[in-house]
């Protein structure tokens, strides 16, 4: 099976707006409040990025949750294979000089 997608969950908060660019950059999905995980979730037949958004939050849920508690902002990224590895080479460099302010919670690889 070939790799087609990198899918990052970011957490941050108190970040200037041209880190929240970089980092929205590829994001399919806000989530600000717990009800942002469940409100659009109905996919059947048709696997577009919003059924597999929805896929993604159900596997993070309890990990978004818990940042957004503690005050965080999530982003849900999918990042094509092709372009991996320098956005999560930014993504990595960011959270490491950031600390605490930016987090990379999650990353799969589908």
């Amino acid at each position: 099976m070939s790799i087609k997608y990198s899918v990052v969950v970011v957490a941050y908060k108190d970040v200037a707006p041209e880190i929240e660019a970089i980092v929205k950059e590829h994001s399919i999905r806000e989530i600000n409040e717990p009800s942002d995980i469940v409100t659009f979730c109905n996919y059947g037949r048709q696997f577009n990025q919003d059924a597999r958004a929805c896929i993604y939050l159900e596997w993070y849920e309890k990990n978004i949750l818990k940042y957004l508690s503690e005050g965080y902002e999530v982003v849900l990224l999918e990042i094509p294979y092709s372009s991996d590895k320098s956005v999560m080479e930014v993504l990595n460099t960011i959270d490491e000089k950031l600390g605490e302010n930016l987090l990379v919670i999650e990353h799969d690889e589908i």
